[in-house]
């Protein structure tokens, strides 16, 4: 058992070497206050400075020293280990520690009203009550600080249950992580938490009773390990302070292009930089980016982002000189056509195909393919049929060779440096039989328009089995909202009824419509028989 006691301490003692200073003093005669960069812990060496009484202290991450001094009447000072302290204001109510977190001072008070924990306006010397830990519970702290690690509190009581406690300032909750320092006289009345330890200092008790440090990644239940006091001749209460080393930051710096212009910076990009710290700035109008203060040896994920471009993710790993990242390129998104839509003309000789361009940016141009609707997903088997396309419109007059069969096109937009969106597909089409000699079928009923697509009007033919009757033509738009029925002109063909009708791209009550995607139906006997698309250009 004795042998792995030895061990746990002696893994105590690794975890307890800390990157910062500690500082110490006590009340009342006022010797010297001491501070030691804790090299060689436990064997630390103690460093003398100025004198002053102090009843307790804290320090914020910048170095600056807050000290209390007095008995009953809180006097508040600023201080750091080289100048002495100035005085600020007078507290409100009676001190016992202090400790600094969340971008404020804190106090403990055994001889207020409510004696808690107070928030301290360093200004006026307010106190304000935050959290109440007497009131039914006994509980008082001479030793007080606060841990950013885990941003909790740790206190320090020789009262009830006595002990070393995390304390939640938000909840409440207050948990026992280990009982008093193994001395003579288990009194603490100075505390400094750094590093993810707890220092106590200012033991009451016999001369030569050593300070004690708690590594609080031990949880409940720990050891205490003994380092020496510098003050050999006193037992009295007192404060303590722990100043972490300045933070070493570097320099990250870049330059961000887009891949359509690679010779020109692109402004305005969302350069984040997110690791233990989060960095955040657009670029410039050079397209530069500069993080003049990065925490040194972390692993950081470095996010560029700018609409109409990809993002771009990297690792950047951090250690002890600048980084400059260099020339970073933003490939264009590569955005689709939409809206591919395919119209065979009424002599079924030609297909009109149209398309919405990406809406970022413009791009060097389009490639248009056409094949069979069962390969609609094997590019391998589709047939070019034009490049380097500069317009949004393609009139494949090669239509009228093909075989009676199901079609489909494809729009592929191509931009800069290569980079090809991904296809856009039309509807499906059908090829007819044309211009064969052949008579169509008595059952068979055809629906088109010419031209579409079309301004201000098209004419709709359309031809159905000879026994037909009661045939309209009604139009929607793509909400499934009728916009007009059309009256039928109807004559006799060979074994059918042809007909056709001229729309003028007006509803109900004569007023134009907007442009778009319109739908026809043909209405046979009272139901519908066919339906196709067209498209009003204004």
């Amino acid at each position: 058992m004795k042998k792995i006691t030895i061990i746990l301490t002696l893994l105590c003692l690794i975890t307890l070497i800390s990157a910062g200073t500690l500082f110490v003093g006590l009340e009342g005669s006022a010797p010297p206050t001491y501070s030691t960069d804790m090299t060689g812990f436990p064997n630390v060496t103690w460093t003398a400075h100025y004198s002053f009484d102090v009843s307790g202290a804290a320090a914020t991450p910048d170095g600056t020293i807050y000290i209390i001094e007095g008995a009953f009447t809180t006097h508040l000072y600023e201080a750091s280990l080289t100048s002495a302290p100035q005085q600020i204001c007078t507290i409100s109510e009676d001190m016992s520690s202090l400790a600094y977190g969340r971008d404020t001072l804190w106090g403990f008070s055994n001889y207020a009203s409510t004696k808690g924990i107070y928030s301290i306006d360093t200004t006026t010397g307010t106190a304000t009550l935050e959290l109440d830990v007497y009131t039914g519970t006994g509980f008082r702290f001479f030793a007080l600080d606060y841990n950013p690690v885990d941003d909790l509190f740790y206190g320090y009581t020789e009262y009830g249950a006595s002990g070393l406690y995390s304390i939640n300032i938000d909840t409440g909750e207050m948990i026992l992580l280990t009982g008093t320092i193994p001395a003579s006289n288990g009194q603490g009345r100075g505390m400094a938490v750094g590093n993810n330890t707890v220092y106590l200092t200012a033991t009451r008790g016999d001369d030569g009773i050593p300070y004690f440090a708690y590594d609080i990644a031990q949880g409940v239940g720990g050891n205490w390990v003994e380092f020496p006091n510098p003050y050999p001749a006193y037992h009295s209460t007192g404060g303590a302070a722990f100043i972490p080393d300045p933070i070493t930051t570097i320099e990250i710096s870049g330059h961000v292009v887009g891949s359509d212009q690679p010779e020109v910076g692109l402004e305005n990009c969302d350069v984040i930089l997110t690791g233990d710290e989060t960095y955040q700035m657009l670029t410039d109008n050079n397209g530069d980016f500069l993080f003049p203060e990065v925490e040194q040896n972390d692993d950081y994920i470095l996010e560029i982002t700018l609409e109409g471009y990809d993002i771009h993710t990297e690792t950047v790993v951090v250690g002890i000189e600048n980084i400059d990242m260099g020339t970073i390129i933003l490939n264009e998104t590569a955005l689709p056509a939409g809206n591919v839509v395919a119209v065979v003309n009424v002599e079924n000789t030609e297909v009109l195909l149209t398309w919405n361009p990406p809406a970022v940016r413009e791009l060097e141009f389009y490639d248009v393919f056409r094949f069979l609707e069962a390969n609609n997903q094997n590019p391998n088997e589709w047939d070019l049929l034009s490049s380097i396309i500069d317009e949004t419109v393609y009139t494949d007059t090669t239509w009228v060779q093909l075989e009676p069969e199901l079609y489909q096109y494809a729009v592929v937009a191509q931009y800069t440096n290569g980079i090809t969106a991904e296809a856009a597909l039309s509807n499906v089409v059908e090829k007819l039989l044309v211009g064969t000699g052949m008579e169509l079928p008595e059952t068979f009923i055809n629906l088109n328009n010419y031209p579409n697509p079309f301004n201000p009007s098209t004419t709709i033919s359309f031809s159905v089995p000879r026994n037909s009757n009661f045939v309209n033509l009604e139009i929607y738009n793509l909400k499934g909202q009728k916009v007009k029925t059309l009256t039928v002109i109807l004559s006799d063909a060979q074994h059918r009824i042809e007909g056709s009708v001229i729309w003028n791209g007006t509803d109900f009550k004569d007023q134009p419509v907007s442009s778009g995607i319109y739908l026809y139906k043909l209405i046979v006997n009272g139901k519908t028989e066919a339906t196709n698309k067209c498209l009003l250009l204004k």
